[in-house]
């Protein structure tokens, strides 16, 4: 088989940024449809419309193809073989495993009361106001409390949480932007230095927490497992970063899909059909560190690969139909590697990926016990980070 360089678009720096900015995915759904599966979009920059060659790029992360950046938006590019990526991979392959186990059962029980407690304070108001608070909120706490076990202080969890806060605020406007300084002369501007000082605060309380693991909690569970203590505060940060802002996005979508489709069928399938339509993780970074080929297509050395799940999902040869809200599409479902990638893949696949199902089939559960109607002027996808929904707002009331 041929191999080709990707599809020209010959759009300069500028001009490439400036039309991303005006609709991020809109434009990266356009260029898909307009110039195919794989575009470089302006020198370097590469877009991944297809599924296959995703799921291929994704399958040799930390081999052929890195990660160019890690979770607080600081570059990266570890390979195979070095220390500091395979400490890395150790603590991940924990952490799954601690996440697919028992801790989750008794997790979710406290999931379904505190979402309920949250629906029952919209339902004696009659409405949401914008939900998206509340949920970072909770999404915030599951985790944390997941983190230190449910006999730890609320006051801890309460303390942990600010922090997060703290280091979310303080990466925003590096995330919202989409022109990146190098290296050398991003770690001494301001917005840097206060993402560094607030990422210090958080690597800090979660240190101490490591050092000293409460009973019955995940951290407690990985230092049994061997964990050293550098990846498992690094691995800890990534996760509470994703904690509190995927899953709040994923309830939001579903509680939009709930209000206006009122779907019936299995839990799951609506969770999948929400996730196809609107991923909060919407795109995906990777970088080649020298020429690759994947498929039919060679990558130059250096680039910059954007993948797109938003797009992916909407590939008519695995979903017809693809704008519509169809859940029993997922009915004997069978699709190839590739073609549905919400939680990613390859050995960098989200270790979360178990819990998030499980905590969103509850939550369509609990959901499903109220009234919902959508009230909102105009629902948008906001697609500067996570991709969740502005201006959701709904009424709710009881069923009983």
């Amino acid at each position: 088989m041929s191999v080709a360089p990707p599809v020209q678009a010959g759009l300069s720096r500028a001009d490439l940024l400036e039309d991303y900015d005006r609709d991020r995915a809109g434009f990266v759904l356009r260029a898909a449809r307009r110039y195919g599966p794989v575009v470089e979009l302006s020198p370097g920059t590469v877009l991944i419309s297809d599924g296959e060659i995703a799921h291929d790029v994704l399958r040799r992360t930390n081999r052929d193809f890195l990660m160019d950046r890690d979770r607080a938006w600081r570059p990266t590019g570890s390979r195979r073989g070095e220390d500091a990526l395979d400490s890395w991979m150790h603590a991940r392959r924990a952490m799954l495993s601690a996440l697919s186990g028992g801790l989750v059962e008794e997790h979710l029980r406290w999931y379904d009361a505190e979402l309920t407690t949250l629906m029952d304070t919209w339902a004696d108001a009659g409405r949401t106001g914008d939900p998206m608070p509340p949920l970072v909120h909770l999404s915030t706490d599951a985790f944390l409390r997941l983190c230190v076990g449910p006999g730890t202080a609320r006051h801890t969890r309460d303390g942990l949480s600010a922090l997060v806060a703290d280091l979310l605020g303080a990466l925003n406007p590096i995330v919202r932007s989409s022109f990146e300084l190098p290296w050398f002369l991003d770690r001494f501007t301001a917005r840097r230095r206060r993402a560094t000082r607030a990422q210090h605060r958080l690597d800090a309380a979660l240190r101490a927490l490591v050092n000293r693991p409460p009973d019955g909690g995940l951290i407690a569970i990985l230092r049994d497992a061997g964990v050293p203590t550098d990846p498992l505060v690094r691995i800890l940060v990534s996760a509470t970063i994703a904690a509190r802002l995927v899953p709040a996005a994923a309830n939001g979508w579903l509680l939009h899909a709930l209000a206006v489709h009122a779907p019936d069928g299995e839990p799951s399938h609506i969770v999948d059909e929400v996730l196809r339509l609107r991923p909060p993780t919407w795109l995906m970074h990777r970088a080649t560190h020298g020429e690759e080929v994947s498929g039919r297509w060679r990558f130059p050395a250096g680039a910059a690969l954007m993948i797109s799940p938003y797009a992916i999902h909407r590939d008519e040869r695995h979903f017809p139909d693809p704008e519509e809200f169809r859940p029993r599409r997922w009915t004997g479902a069978r699709l190839p590697a590739g073609a549905y990638l919400p939680f990613g893949g390859g050995p960098r696949w989200c270790v979360g990926t178990h819990l998030a199902k499980a905590q969103l089939t509850t939550a369509v559960e609990v959901f499903r016990r109220f009234r919902l109607e959508d009230v909102s002027s105009v629902v948008v996808a906001d697609t500067d980070s996570t991709m969740y929904p502005r201006g959701l707002a709904l009424s709710v009331a009881r069923t009983d």
